[in-house]
């Protein structure tokens, strides 16, 4: 199979990552061509580090970008002879899927958030019927990481076939026999009896931060909160925790174990998630998780049997479910490990796409 994955997301295959979707990019163009398949990247990068990434440098990410994206994806397809494109992120979505037609080979976008506006802002709804209305292009097929967000493309009629390719971790990696190495000094500040909790993500208000603070503020039992990530909220929440909470910034995707062995439990509380690779690590790293019942999150994680669901925008729940495991170290002790390894990823992704190119664009039609 020769396929192109295109991405506006810059990656790196040498140096460290933290953002989940480049590292997914990553492991899966490598994971494919590990087993035989020529599958080649166009990226938006000014340091291609690999003679099959197709990079190019945008002086702009709304008309340039999408515009050299197509020419790009138009002369890799003619002089490789592809089978297939693959769009990952949303400004790809449009160029790929032209760049697929004037190829006459099939396209598929994947799809790894789950549908609808974050908050009720103009801008959040405007971005989202923008991200709508380039997924109801008539793509061939879709990869989507979890059930909900197939259910919200049905709904929304798109004709692509569906396929649930799920997210993936590497066991390996996260195990809980890890060192906190690094990152205990980190915490030697909280009280002996305190809770360590873990936030592993951006810091942005539609990531539920300051439902955690709020969550933290209403415990009556001590906890302390260690916080490995960055972005515009992290004013705010430094100076709304003090001395409640360590920031350690970006972490590099390398560390993040022994980060999850320096908490006593992790908490995602996201207004909005696709498979969330955070609650995958955690698992595998037997970190007990406390999540919101949001996208993919409650068919990896049984309430109350292998984790805690909340609502999300409840603070008042979370620090319940929070004050659960505080007051109980046998309920912590129910995280379990995972099974979503890369290579069974990559074996849904061969499938997948083995199918679409079998059936071809043109037959399709």
């Amino acid at each position: 199979m020769r396929a192109l994955y295109l991405t506006e997301e810059p990656i790196r295959f040498e140096a460290a990552m933290t953002r989940g979707g480049a590292i997914h990019v990553r492991n899966v163009l490598e994971g494919l061509r590990e087993r035989g398949h020529d599958v080649r990247l166009l990226d938006w990068n000014r340091s291609p580090e690999r003679p099959y990434q197709h990079s190019i440098a945008p002086r702009s990410r709304f008309v340039d970008g999408p515009l050299r994206t197509f020419r790009r994806a138009v002369a890799i397809g003619r002089r490789e002879s592809l089978d297939v494109l693959v769009s990952k992120t949303r400004k790809t979505y449009l160029p790929g899927l032209a760049a697929a037609r004037v190829l006459g080979v099939p396209h598929v976008v994947h799809v790894g958030s789950t549908l609808g506006a974050v908050g009720g802002g103009l801008g959040a709804r405007i971005d989202a019927h923008s991200v709508e209305t380039r997924l109801r292009a008539p793509h061939d097929a879709y990869l989507v990481v979890c059930e909900l967000i197939a259910d919200q493309l049905r709904a929304r009629g798109v004709g692509g076939r569906i396929f649930t390719v799920g997210n993936a971790v590497d066991s390996d990696r996260f195990r809980p026999d890890i060192d906190s190495g690094g990152f205990e000094d980190r915490v030697a500040g909280f009280e002996e009896d305190e809770l360590c909790l873990g936030y592993i993500g951006g810091l942005h208000g539609y990531k539920g931060v300051f439902d955690l603070a709020a969550a933290i503020e209403r415990c009556g039992a001590p906890v302390g909160l260690l916080v490995a990530g960055d972005g515009p909220a992290r004013a705010r929440l430094e100076a709304r925790l003090g001395d409640r909470a360590h920031f350690l910034g970006s972490v590099a995707y390398e560390r993040m174990p022994a980060v999850y062995a320096a908490m006593d439990v992790c908490v995602l509380p996201s207004h909005t998630e696709g498979l969330p690779r955070v609650m995958l690590e955690a698992q595998a790293a037997e970190t007990p998780v406390i999540a919101t019942r949001v996208g993919g999150v409650p068919e990896v994680i049984a309430d109350g049997e292998t984790g805690l669901l909340c609502s999300p925008h409840a603070p008042a729940e979370l620090a319940a479910a929070i004050e659960t495991l505080a007051g109980d170290a046998g309920e912590r002790s129910r995280a379990v490990e995972t099974n979503r390894t890369w290579a069974n990823l990559y074996d849904r992704y061969e499938r997948a796409l083995t199918a679409v190119v079998q059936r071809g664009y043109r037959e399709s039609r």
